[in-house]
């Protein structure tokens, strides 16, 4: 009996598996599924069907990443010296929780020394950075560099150390030949964190090391802004922080200011921002207003 009772099991099993077919693999036997031909990884009911309280399974979308491009523009204005303005380009590419953009503007400057103060800047910025999502905070890491034009040039040394600010203490005479400056290199820290679904409050923390050249050693500087945001709608966000900038020259004055600066979205691809800036120190323009549009996709 020992010997023919393994022959007999395997009869059993052999039976039970010829008698249970299921092609779609769903789990529902053939002769009682309604829908055969459901895909394998969908969930059914016990017809054999796609079950409608369930999600449909869907094939994985390859994710590319985002870009982000946008053009705008600054106007400075300061009642005693210069008025000035520029375009600004701007584009970033981001995977995940990395992303690396760069940006260029293009100047123009009227003030009372010269007829013709126009200027064009040919320096790059290249930064790269990661965003950690934390609980309910976010804080980014970026490390750059401005790439600087490094061709000897003649134009107005009024120009270039004046569109920063008013007030220089060393300024070199008219047409006097600039030399090259070595990149800039930065570091810098972004935080925030969500008071609540509408409002943030944000922190930001930067230092450049200074590129120098073969007639001025500049000053490293940091640079910090704290402030408050809060969403109006789904479609508006709006600021209001403080900023600080330390200047590149020894003795030169460090820049603060009060922005108020506006984000809105028309679509998922489409949005614009608006700042102001009024300063607090002698030596910025006492007025900035800055417009972008933007693209996202």
């Amino acid at each position: 009996m020992k010997y023919t009772s393994i022959p007999l099991i395997l009869i059993l099993l052999s039976g039970m598996s010829m008698a249970y077919e299921d092609q779609d693999i769903d789990g529902v036997e053939d002769s009682i599924d309604e829908c055969p031909n459901t895909p394998f990884d969908a969930l059914v009911d016990k017809r054999g069907c796609l079950n409608t309280n369930e999600p449909k399974a869907t094939t994985p979308k390859s994710y590319i990443g985002h870009f982000t491009f946008k053009v705008g523009t600054d106007i400075s204005s300061d009642e005693t010296y210069e008025t000035d303005s520029s375009l600004n380009l701007y584009a970033n590419y981001s995977y995940k929780n990395w992303d690396i953009s760069i940006s260029n503007s293009r100047s123009v400057s009227s003030n009372n020394y010269t007829e013709d103060n126009s200027y064009s800047d040919s320096d790059i910025y290249v930064t790269t950075g990661y965003l950690f999502d934390l609980s309910n905070s976010q804080l980014k890491l970026s490390i750059g560099t401005k790439i600087v034009d490094d061709e000897d040039s003649t134009t107005s040394t009024t120009n270039t150390q004046q569109r920063r600010g008013r007030r220089i203490n060393s300024v070199p005479t008219e047409n006097e030949s600039s030399s090259s400056r070595d990149n800039d290199y930065f570091a810098s820290l972004n935080f925030s964190y969500f008071l609540n679904s509408k409002q943030d409050i944000f922190f930001y923390l930067g230092h450049t090391l200074s590129g120098d050249s073969d007639e001025m050693d500049y000053e490293d500087y940091s640079s910090l802004s704290l402030g408050t945001g809060y969403s109006l709608n789904s479609s508006w966000y709006s600021s209001l922080s403080y900023n600080y900038t330390g200047s590149i020259y020894p003795d030169g004055e460090a820049q603060q200011g009060i922005t108020w600066f506006n984000s809105y979205s028309f679509n998922k691809n489409l949005f614009a921002t608006a700042s102001y800036t009024y300063a607090l120190d002698d030596s910025s323009y006492d007025n900035t207003l800055s417009f972008a549009l933007g693209v996202r996709f």
